[in-house]
């Protein structure tokens, strides 16, 4: 008998980790070997039980988990990552494309299609849930998809770098970076820098 693939589960509610962990767990392909509700917990669960699959929900507790992709899959390159998550917003969509998930399935999906995801992306597919695609036909919001170097602003005006130190850091002169963080704040409608941080959070861009 073919030994079941192993299921890291990462969702904050409770509620949601029972029913997602009784879908799985009677299925004949998968089992549940970790529970996280933190992004901290992560790291440690994934060398304890080493999963075939992280079910991650996006909006957890602690750091954005987008950004903590890559380097699983780095360090564990068999695994695949999946998100069960309530956001259809086109940024965040892409931001997780762009980090390397396997596939983005949302928590209005039919539950009992999971395991028939699951197992589609064990063969090397990589689904998106149906419901995504009244998402990706809509128009973009005020273009909001930051390119490479405005995440990168983005991201170290989130870590509290002023424009110089931000500046030295990626090869940008100061008056360069205060005109990228002028066109991003005028993109996300944002009067301050403090609001365009949390504009940027809520898209999952930091």
């Amino acid at each position: 008998m073919t030994p079941k693939k192993k299921v890291l589960l990462v969702e904050d509610h409770a509620v949601t980790r029972v029913g997602v962990k009784h879908v799985v767990n009677a299925s004949n392909d998968f089992e549940v070997v970790g529970e996280a509700e933190h992004s901290s917990q992560i790291s440690n669960l994934l060398l304890e039980t080493k999963p075939d699959f992280v079910l991650l929900d996006l909006r957890i507790p602690g750091e954005n988990v987008l950004n903590m992709v890559k380097d699983w899959k780095k360090d564990q390159p068999q695994l695949k990552v999946v998100t069960l998550t309530m956001l259809d917003e086109q940024p965040i969509v892409h931001s997780a494309i762009e980090a390397g998930v396997d596939g983005y399935l949302l928590k209005s999906d039919d539950l009992s299609s999971l395991t028939k995801n699951l197992n589609e992306i064990a063969a090397g597919k990589t689904v998106y849930s149906k419901n995504l695609k009244l998402s990706f036909n809509r128009k973009p919001q005020d273009g909001k998809v930051a390119n490479k170097k405005e995440k990168q602003i983005l991201t170290l005006l989130g870590h509290g770098k002023t424009y110089q130190e931000i500046g030295t850091e990626i090869g940008l002169s100061k008056r360069t970076v205060e005109y990228h963080v002028g066109r991003l704040k005028d993109r996300f409608n944002a009067k301050t820098v403090a609001e365009l941080i949390g504009r940027a959070k809520e898209q999952m861009l930091i």
